[in-house]
């Protein structure tokens, strides 16, 4: 199984501040095949290199195609999310999950243009998820209550 690198060692690697077409990690797919989880003509799910989670359980699904923005994915691309969210279903099983979506294009925050969803257990630290959430772009403006 995959192992995710530490935050620590995160923060060490030399990151551009966006990643473009030109540099792009998810492009970069076949030098990352001990990550992947899974594939389909149009998509795969990948272990995030460095997961929020701080183990395997923090999953990505990123279209092969370099594809800024959700009003470019194809018909295909739609059919399939079907399958690759049955996928991750099957993956976390019997704990709860939450996913998000990052289109990002020349954003502040250090990010890779190329479209991608994130999916994370559920029972990360509210603190850290305040935290994680507001550096990916959400502001959180209530007090966020986990059970």
């Amino acid at each position: 199984m995959f192992k995710p690198i530490s935050r620590e060692e995160y923060h060490k690697i030399k990151w551009k501040w966006m990643y473009t077409k030109d540099n792009c990690p998810f492009c970069a797919h076949k030098n990352q095949e001990e990550r992947i989880i899974w594939k389909w003509k149009k998509w795969f799910l990948i272990y995030n290199l460095s997961s929020y989670s701080w183990d395997h359980r923090h999953i990505m699904a990123v279209p092969y195609d370099h594809i800024l923005l959700h009003k470019d994915l194809t018909q295909e691309h739609f059919l399939e999310l079907k399958e690759v969210h049955e996928k991750v279903l099957d993956f976390f099983q019997t704990q709860d999950y939450f996913s998000f979506t990052r289109e990002t294009v020349n954003a502040w925050t250090r990010s890779v243009e190329h479209l991608h969803m994130h999916f994370l257990v559920w029972d990360l630290e509210g603190k850290f998820l305040r935290k994680m959430l507001e550096l990916q772009g959400f502001p959180i403006k209530q007090d966020l209550k986990i059970n």
